[in-house]
């Protein structure tokens, strides 16, 4: 069982907002798909409660989408909420894989805009290549993260131990 992916957003969020840098949704999604990838080679395990689905421009996580949708193309400029409208994150240093999942992510991938990451999500052989289908949603399934590599060089993560 993962965590929620709003909580995890936030994680990446509060780094963004400290460096005072922009991510829109479409941004935060791909960060979020990426790291997810690299959560599951790195544990094993699946990053997030729920998953991906491949549209038009790249994986994205429905509860994401619709925590965030109202920003449209805009920065996001606050935190996902719960029902009672709190905010929430993961504590990293409870969960090492994550904090340097989180950071390798965020490291490769903060000065990229959202279309060249949506483009990197597109490449041969990438998962959510391997399952895209124009107008329909599929699902990007765990094992198909778990060995997509496509991204790894551009934002210069490598796989790491559990730690």
């Amino acid at each position: 069982m993962g965590y929620s992916p709003v909580v995890v957003s936030n994680n990446i969020l509060r780094r963004a907002f400290d460096e005072k840098a922009n991510v829109t949704p479409m941004k935060l999604q791909k960060i979020l798909f990426f790291a997810a990838c690299e959560y599951a080679k790195r544990t094993g395990r699946q990053l997030l409660d729920g998953s991906f689905q491949a549209w038009k421009y790249g994986p994205v996580n429905r509860t994401v989408y619709d925590e965030f949708r109202s920003f449209g193309g805009d920065p996001i400029r606050s935190f996902g909420k719960d029902a009672k409208n709190k905010a929430y994150k993961v504590n990293e240093d409870s969960d090492p894989n994550l904090k340097a999942v989180l950071d390798a992510v965020w490291a490769g991938s903060k000065q990229m805009s959202a279309v060249a990451l949506s483009r990197l999500t597109h490449e041969d052989g990438s998962a959510w290549a391997q399952v895209f289908k124009p107008d329909a949603s599929a699902h990007i399934g765990h094992e198909i993260m778990l060995a997509d590599r496509t991204y790894q060089k551009t934002l210069g993560v490598s796989e790491g131990t559990a730690l």
